[in-house]
């Protein structure tokens, strides 16, 4: 079981109004409306463990994963572990194209499998990898904790969890391999009656909760003016000199 110190999960924090314009003020006399608070994720509690399936981000500091893992684990009295599961598909050689849809059936029809005798992965991004993954497993012993490690296609290995596992895992933004992974992982936990939630927000630089307006109706229309209104600067067109900055003309080596 995990052992991280963990406290029941406090209620949502509202959205903090937009400081912009006096619209949001509230007519004398009567009270202000309740912040709008962002909508709860509806889950049914299972009765097996709750699994953190580690993937992309393998941070413990600020993982909203981790956070939902803990947070359930805690507040349904259920056990709960991590796992980090190796891809064959990434590592191996294999043919051109989506690893996931190797006959092309998902993607362009009239394409056809193509070996080019390569590697999806580098040596040094697999060292890197590596890396990563047992500096997570060091922090989880430093907490008394384990990572459980494991080599195979994540459908088929968490398949193996006790019955009404609830895995937990980022949810997946942009990539179609790692969807076609996250579908097949739901369905062969759906088999044995366990489930999988995706958390939103993992590998976002800000969490919804953390932004100066509502994203339902305050959600600014340009990206200048989201950068305005999270303090981002232009330090294209900034005259100030922030220290360390070489001075005007100076180039690098090799004449940068």
């Amino acid at each position: 079981p995990l052992r991280l110190t963990a406290r029941r999960p406090p209620s949502p924090r509202a959205a903090r109004p937009s400081s912009g314009g006096s619209s949001m003020a509230a007519p004398q006399g009567k009270r202000s409306a309740a912040p709008e608070a962002p909508p709860l994720m509806k889950r049914t509690r299972l009765e097996g463990p709750v699994i953190w399936w580690a993937r992309n981000d393998l941070r413990l500091e600020d993982n909203p994963v981790v956070r939902t893992v803990v947070g359930e684990a805690f507040t349904d009295g259920r056990k709960c572990a991590q796992i980090f599961v190796f891809d064959p598909r990434y590592l191996d050689r294999s043919n051109y194209g989506r690893v996931t849809d190797p006959e092309f059936k998902k993607s362009i029809s009239t394409r056809r499998p193509v070996d080019w005798g390569n590697r999806k992965c580098s040596a040094l991004r697999a060292r890197f990898w590596l890396q990563c993954v047992r500096a997570l497993g060091r922090d989880l012993a430093s907490r008394g904790s384990q990572l459980l490690v494991c080599h195979g296609r994540p459908e088929d290995v968490l398949r193996g969890l006790p019955a009404g596992s609830t895995v937990v895992c980022q949810e997946e933004p942009v990539s179609p391999e790692q969807k076609d992974v996250e579908a097949a992982v739901e369905h062969a936990l759906r088999e044995t009656g366990g489930a999988l939630q995706r958390e939103w927000g993992a590998m976002s630089l800000y969490h919804r909760d953390d932004l100066p307006f509502r994203i339902k109706d305050q959600m600014p229309g340009s990206y200048s003016g989201l950068g305005a209104a999270l303090g981002w600067k232009d330090i294209w067109t900034s005259t100030e000199r922030r220290g360390g900055a070489p001075p005007g003309g100076a180039r690098g080596p090799g004449g940068f």
